[in-house]
C-alpha cells in the first residue's frame, strides 16, 4: 500500500514536480514516524498502519492542484481492490463510490467485520442500487427500513437518516449488523435478524423451538454470494482484517520492532 502511495504520488494527476517530490516526502516521513515512535498501546498495530496510511494521503492531498473525491474532507484511503469492486458493481454510484468503499472499509475495520461479507451483503440486498426499494419499504444499499436507520443515526456521527444516501446508508446498515453480531453473538444469527428482524428472531430463540429453516436462505444466499465474490477478486482471506493490500500489519511492525 504504502508503495502505491509513493507511485501515486510521484504519477499524481495534478500534480507538478516539486509538489509530487514535496507528497513523496510526506509519506516517507509517515512511515519513518510508525518505525521510531510506535504505539505503546496494545492491539493498536492496525491503527498504526492506518495513521501512517492517512498521513501519507494528507500530503498527497494537500499538494497544489489536485482536487476530486479522493480529497475531500472526511475521506479515508480503501483497500484498492475494495475501491475496485465498489466502483465496478456500484456502476450507479458515480464519483462517490471511492467515498463508498472508503467508509465500507472504516466502518468494518471499526468493528471487526470481513469485507466481502459486507460486500456480499449489499449484493444481495440491493444489486448495489441505491435508490432500491422493497414491498416491505427497505430502502438504500444495505436495505434498511426508516426505524433501525432512525436508530443507527441517533446513535452515531451519520450525517443524515436518508436512506437513499449511499455514505449514510452503508455506515448504518454495517453498524446495524455489528450490533446484532454483538446481540446474537453469532455472525449466521445476525444475519437471520438483519433479514428477518432482532425481535422476530429472539422470539423463536426464546420458545426454544429452533429457528425455521425458511429464515436460514437468507444467511445461506448472503454465504453463497460472499464465497463467488472472493473466488474471483484479490481479497484478504476471512478472519483477517488487518490485511491492507496484502500488507500483513502484523508482519510489517514485526520488522520494525
Amino acid at each position: 500500500m504504502l508503495r502505491r502511495l509513493a507511485r501515486s504520488s510521484l504519477n499524481g494527476s495534478g500534480m507538478n514536480g516539486p509538489s509530487r517530490i514535496a507528497a513523496l516526502a510526506l509519506a516517507l516521513a509517515a512511515l519513518s514516524c510508525a518505525v521510531h515512535h510506535p504505539s505503546p498501546e496494545r492491539g493498536t498495530a492496525a491503527s498504526t498502519l492506518q495513521g501512517t496510511l492517512r498521513l501519507a494521503e494528507a500530503g498527497r492531498c494537500a499538494a497544489p492542484g489536485l482536487a476530486g473525491a479522493r480529497c475531500r474532507a472526511g475521506w479515508r484511503p480503501a483497500p484498492a481492490w475494495l475501491e475496485e469492486q465498489v466502483c465496478l458493481r456500484g456502476s450507479g454510484l458515480g464519483e462517490a463510490c471511492t467515498r463508498v468503499a472508503s467508509a465500507i472499509a472504516e466502518e468494518a475495520a471499526g468493528a471487526g467485520l470481513d469485507l466481502v461479507l459486507l460486500l456480499a451483503i449489499i449484493e444481495v440486498e440491493s444489486a448495489w442500487d441505491p435508490g432500491a426499494v422493497s414491498n416491505r419499504n427497505a430502502r438504500g444499499l444495505m436495505q434498511l427500513r426508516q426505524p433501525a436507520l432512525d436508530g443507527e443515526a441517533r446513535g452515531g456521527r451519520l450525517a443524515s437518516a436518508d436512506p437513499h444516501d449511499p455514505l449514510v446508508n452503508v455506515r448504518a446498515g454495517i453498524r446495524y449488523y455489528a450490533r446484532l453480531v454483538r446481540r446474537f453473538q453469532d455472525a449466521e444469527l445476525a444475519l437471520v435478524a438483519y433479514n428477518a428482524g432482532p425481535a422476530r428472531l429472539s422470539g423463536y430463540l426464546r420458545a426454544e423451538e429452533g429457528v425455521p429453516d425458511r429464515f436460514w436462505e437468507y444467511p445461506r444466499r448472503v454465504r453463497r454470494e460472499e464465497r463467488r465474490l472472493r473466488s474471483r477478486i484479490a481479497a484478504p482471506p476471512p478472519g483477517r482484517p488487518e490485511l491492507v493490500e496484502g500488507l500483513a500489519v502484523s508482519g510489517a511492525l514485526a520488522a520494525v520492532e
